[in-house]
């Protein structure tokens, strides 16, 4: 994951009031991304749509385990 991607997402973890802002915009990603742009995040919705579909290595080794699935979430 691009490290302003990782950035914004364990700050928004650990941000509720971030939070209740994301939430507010629901799933439309061209809102989150321009709030995070705002906040001084600097990425694109290209760039999150392309880190959607890689795996980490912890990731790819419960899958060829067979430890069970992935989950994406915001």
């Amino acid at each position: 994951m691009s490290t302003e991607i990782q950035r914004f997402s364990t700050d928004l973890r650990d941000n509720q009031e971030m939070q209740k802002e994301i939430k507010n915009m629901g799933s439309d990603m061209g809102k989150i991304v321009a709030y995070a742009n705002s906040k001084g995040y600097t990425f694109t919705v290209a760039d999150v749509d392309a880190k959607k579909g890689e795996l980490s290595e912890e990731q790819l080794d419960k899958v060829a385990g067979g430890n069970g699935g992935i989950l994406v979430a915001w």
